[in-house]
């Protein structure tokens, strides 16, 4: 089995109480079935806490959806008591996430992630990527499926290599990835008013981004009114986005083997990559603004689907 990751991966470290959000408020934290039968045996009164506060394979969330184990220091109660071994799955896994395509297994980091999202963006030069050989198990392909699989990663390595190109003026780079023309800067779509609709009709995780959708179509009416453009903000390097661009290519381009939406896919990047930057003061800063865009649409299938279908194009 091949492994890949970026090339920031093994930087990552959870910065805990000095992350300015929380990964324990907000989210349905899902249990899994070993780790609730650990619990099940935890003795004394912080064992009869965690049982208590367990529903349906899930912690009963506190107001404003908080972690009942996420104490005032925004600390994992569960760690500082019992240690990292008791933390149920998806609590030590997260942001990471991993793609299996055949004997090629790949490896990265949410970009809800503020941390994940800073090593990013600050990262010097185009986005890379390592490759290793590890032992976790393949998942079977018929012939065909490799050879279509092969197909796929060539593409996406071609738009790697585009990207990294600094040789190449960025607008160049954009055209030759994408079909991205300085013509119609909302493209995928027709116009900023259609990248506002698409975002509307997402389902909202919460209070911050429906918030963040107000300020977005006020700045879009006030723009319709003075019949002003709306123009990037400037706060994205090309550097940086070259490297957002890449990693969202990375993500999900290759998912297509299994669910299809080639373009929307590899629009999706695109798409992304102009909602930050043209609302990068609407949605809370370079880093900020990822981290909501990414935590509103990648993590909700529905949202994802939504997305990338009216990009299919």
């Amino acid at each position: 089995m091949i492994l890949r990751k970026p090339d920031f991966y093994s930087q990552f470290k959870c910065t805990a109480s000095r992350c300015s959000d929380t990964c324990c408020v907000g989210w349905e934290i899902d249990i899994d079935e070993t780790t609730q039968r650990t619990y099940r045996k935890a003795e004394g009164p912080f064992g009869d806490k965690l049982r208590e506060s367990i529903e349906d394979g899930h912690f009963k969330l506190l107001p404003h959806d908080r972690c009942p184990f996420l104490d005032k220091e925004n600390l994992c109660e569960i760690y500082r008591n019992l240690g990292e071994n008791y933390l149920c799955d998806i609590c030590r896994e997260h942001p990471r996430f991993v793609e299996v395509y055949g004997d090629i297994m790949e490896q990265g980091l949410g970009l809800c992630c503020e941390e994940a999202t800073r090593l990013l963006l600050e990262g010097e030069g185009p986005l890379v990527f390592t490759s290793e050989e590890c032992d976790e198990p393949e998942d079977e392909l018929s012939k065909d499926d490799i050879e279509i699989r092969n197909e796929v990663l060539y593409v996406r390595e071609q738009i790697f290599s585009v990207l990294a190109d600094s040789t190449t003026p960025f607008k160049e780079r954009l055209y030759t990835a994408f079909g991205y023309i300085d013509e119609n800067p909302f493209a995928p779509l027709d116009s900023v008013r259609e990248l506002y609709e698409l975002l509307a009709k997402t389902v909202s995780f919460g209070p911050a981004w429906d918030s963040a959708l107000v300020r977005i179509k006020a700045r879009i009416d006030a723009a319709s009114a003075d019949s002003t453009p709306i123009e990037d903000q400037g706060y994205f390097t090309e550097t940086e986005s070259s490297r957002l661009l890449a990693y969202l290519v990375y993500r999900h381009f290759a998912k297509c083997l299994f669910e299809g939406h080639a373009d929307g896919k590899r629009n999706f990047a695109v798409f992304f990559w102009n909602v930050v930057r043209f609302f990068t003061r609407e949605l809370g800063g370079k880093i900020g603004a990822v981290k909501i865009l990414s935590r509103q649409l990648e993590y909700c299938e529905e949202n994802m689907e939504l997305v990338e279908q009216a990009l299919d194009r």
